[in-house]
């Protein structure tokens, strides 16, 4: 004798509705609860119809008791899988929070508009390719964040066992275009510090006039080869003058979180990236003359800050740097503040080696700095022409 099916999780059977009372009435249904226990649920109202409606609330709250995730299966939409893995997402205590905040605003901007009408099983292999060769046709970086969105979704659905497997894996892959990292000529860097030293200090200029404080970032990372967060997370306890050469701590980088503004971050982009450099003289000068605006005691005072004494905040930085770059004559080049460190990169690979260029920009691995930040070199030493010299024809 075949018995009843089971109940899947998060579902209930058929529901009975029986008058209790001098108008009372209890509806009742069997629930299995995310726990893999069926049990009995009730609501008891003054009439038929509120009673039904009381047992649906109650149906609902242990729908969602377990989690979104586990209310789910392949002909759900889409969307409630997407919510399912942000809520799993914000709980992992490992990554980031601007990380977080990133891959929610990604997942609304490129992700969720194409796929918010479709059911979890009808994101096929063929339609994530259609997909990701429209973002192709955009830009590389804007198809490869997508299509780390979507595979992280449709992998937290096979963990779930909401579907067999991730149809992402089975897309073509993607080919980076090349690129070839490139540094600043002495030329652009001597037209960016003069209308760095000039910028907003004419007369008839809108707004309050420059403090100098984008000069000064400029000169810090070009003499630091730092992210700007970085730059700007130095406080007066990360420098040490008296040092010989004088030497900074890179423990910390700036980051914007939705809701909170501008925070330091207490370690740098990855936490390998923890450092002390030595820094130039030119560089040295500046910290020194931001020191001196500094109360010496107030050790965990950023050496940049705003007019009220807060953080910088990087976009802000960038929006000043953007216009320096338009009266420098060098707008519309790719010339952003990460310029600077790709040119002190190229710099010190060509004088010292890759690994020292790799050890002062935090780089675990050699690849990485050679791959996006030396400019390499294709001249040629002098030796291998004395070799080829043997080659001459004899002399007449």
């Amino acid at each position: 004798m075949v018995g009843r099916p089971r109940l899947p999780i998060s579902t209930f059977g058929a529901t009975k509705t029986t008058k209790v009372g001098p108008d009372r009435y209890r509806a009742t249904t069997v629930f299995r609860d995310w726990d893999g226990q069926s049990r009995q649920v009730g609501a008891t109202r003054s009439s038929r119809n509120a009673a039904q409606s009381a047992l649906k609330v109650e149906l609902g709250g242990r729908m969602r008791a377990g989690g979104v995730g586990d209310s789910l299966n392949a002909g759900s939409p889409f969307p409630m899988l997407a919510d399912a893995w942000l809520e799993d997402m914000m709980l992992d205590v490992d990554r980031a929070q601007g990380t977080k905040d990133t891959y929610k605003r990604e997942l609304r901007v490129l992700v969720l508009p194409f796929f918010e009408h479709y059911t979890i099983r009808e994101v096929t292999v063929g339609r994530i390719e259609f997909f990701l060769k429209k973002q192709r046709e955009k830009s590389y970086t804007r198809a490869k964040h997508s299509r780390t969105i979507l595979s992280m979704i449709l992998a937290f659905a096979v963990r779930r066992e909401i579907i067999p497997r991730n149809p992402v894996k089975e897309t073509s892959r993607m080919k980076k275009p090349p690129h070839i990292p490139k540094a600043l000529t002495t030329e652009q860097i001597a037209a960016i510090r003069l209308a760095a030293r000039d910028w907003r200090t004419g007369e008839g200029t809108m707004g309050p006039p420059s403090d100098g404080q984008v000069r000064d970032i400029i000169e810090v990372m070009l003499g630091t080869a730092t992210r700007i967060g970085e730059a700007l997370a130095l406080r007066q306890c990360d420098v040490d003058m008296a040092a010989d050469p004088p030497r900074v701590n890179i423990s910390g980088t700036l980051v914007v979180h939705n809701g909170a503004g501008v925070l330091r971050q207490a370690h740098p982009k990855t936490h390998e990236s923890n450092r002390v450099i030595a820094v130039p003289q030119f560089a040295a000068d500046v910290i020194r003359q931001r020191l001196a605006l500094l109360d010496p005691e107030d050790t965990e005072h950023l050496l940049f800050f705003s007019r009220v004494g807060t953080p910088l905040a990087p976009y802000s930085v960038r929006r000043s740097f953007r216009g320096i770059l338009l009266n420098a004559g060098l707008e519309g080049l790719e010339i952003t503040p990460h310029s600077f460190r790709r040119t002190g990169a190229t710099l010190l690979a060509c004088e010292l080696g890759i690994q020292a260029a790799a050890d002062v920009l935090g780089h675990t691995s050699t690849s990485t700095t050679k791959a996006h930040y030396a400019e390499p070199d294709r001249t040629v030493k002098s030796g291998p022409a004395d070799v080829l010299q043997q080659l001459a024809p004899p002399a007449k």
